[in-house]
């Protein structure tokens, strides 16, 4: 279970390490996803299924992390926050991610892009 755990979180890392490229030289592309967020009740609760996943596997894989305590909030917020948004009506979910879609500037992305691109690589070198 430790060992599925921890690809699930290098996978993760990985999928950041390519967002971050996304982010950088898609960026509009980055907004249409961003905006399809919560939009049905398969993509809402996929997502939302997929970082539960992610937070649970970020807890189990803590013992194996460099980063024990790191990987523990990160997945403990990762897990609240998917139970907390499983709870928030679709309707707005959907709205919030359409309004964060609008708002945010391909610029905004591209700043953000190396923050995802150092983040994945952190997470994918923190196994011992």
């Amino acid at each position: 279970m430790i060992v599925v755990a921890k690809y699930i979180v290098i996978f993760f890392g990985l999928a950041l390490i390519f967002f971050s490229f996304l982010f950088f030289f898609k960026p509009q592309k980055a907004k249409e996803i961003i905006a399809k967020a919560g939009s049905t009740y398969l993509i809402n609760y996929t997502e939302l299924g997929i970082r539960l996943l992610i937070g649970i596997a970020f807890v189990i894989s803590s013992k194996l992390a460099l980063y024990v305590l790191q990987f523990k909030v990160v997945g403990y917020f990762l897990i609240v926050s998917a139970l907390v948004l499983m709870c928030v009506p679709i309707k707005k979910h959907n709205q919030f991610s359409r309004n964060a879609a609008i708002k945010l500037k391909p610029i905004y992305l591209k700043i953000c892009a190396p923050f995802s691109l150092a983040f994945g690589i952190i997470v994918v070198l923190a196994f011992k």
